[in-house]
């Protein structure tokens, strides 16, 4: 399964990718090791974004460490290891106190999915074998399911976008660190 399965048509993407000088097993293994405690600007960011959530009296069974996969805001689609994993789900991302929670729906039924209101968000890490190394990719895609949606979202997407991309490039930073075993 790739993102094209589940969200081939995004308005909007980021990606990311660095070679990592390890086996992809190994890279495959620190991927699903890194926890949140080891990523500080994750933390400082998603503690930002996460306030108003809090604060609304929701959200306060995810504060805690875990690793970094399980903290994903749409639910695994799909894994083949050790190449891909690929998570998505519909979000109310916008929306200051992180909006509803989206219908639980698998790969094909999340491709579908229509309902006026909401983004379709998917997020995926590749490994692919480069050399005596392997290249871990992410790509995160958004696409929104009506106009009204689309125009929320966008303002909200042109704030939040570095920050996206800070916490991958964070990401694979620590992953090829644990790899390596450069971080416990």
């Amino acid at each position: 399964m790739d993102l094209d399965d589940v969200l081939p048509r995004p308005e909007h993407v980021t990606r990311q990718a660095r070679w990592i000088p390890a086996e992809p097993a190994a890279v495959w293994g620190a991927l699903h090791e890194v926890r949140l405690s080891q990523l500080p600007v994750t933390l400082v960011l998603g503690a930002a974004r996460f306030l108003p959530v809090v604060l609304s009296g929701r959200g306060l069974a995810q504060l805690h460490d875990r690793p970094f996969l399980d903290a994903l805001p749409v639910p695994l689609l799909g894994a083949e290891a050790p190449s891909a994993v690929v998570f998505g789900g519909p979000l109310q991302a916008w929306r200051l106190d992180g909006g509803e929670d989206g219908p639980a729906l698998d790969a094909q039924a999340f491709r579908r999915f229509t309902q006026r209101g909401w983004v379709k968000a998917a997020i995926d890490f590749r490994l692919t074998r480069r050399g005596a190394g392997t290249e871990l990719s992410s790509e995160t895609r958004v696409a929104s399911t009506d106009e009204v949606t689309r125009r929320r979202f966008d303002r909200y997407w042109r704030l939040i976008r570095p920050g996206s991309s800070a916490v991958r490039w964070e990401v694979l930073t620590a992953v090829e660190l644990k790899a390596t075993g450069r971080l416990p």
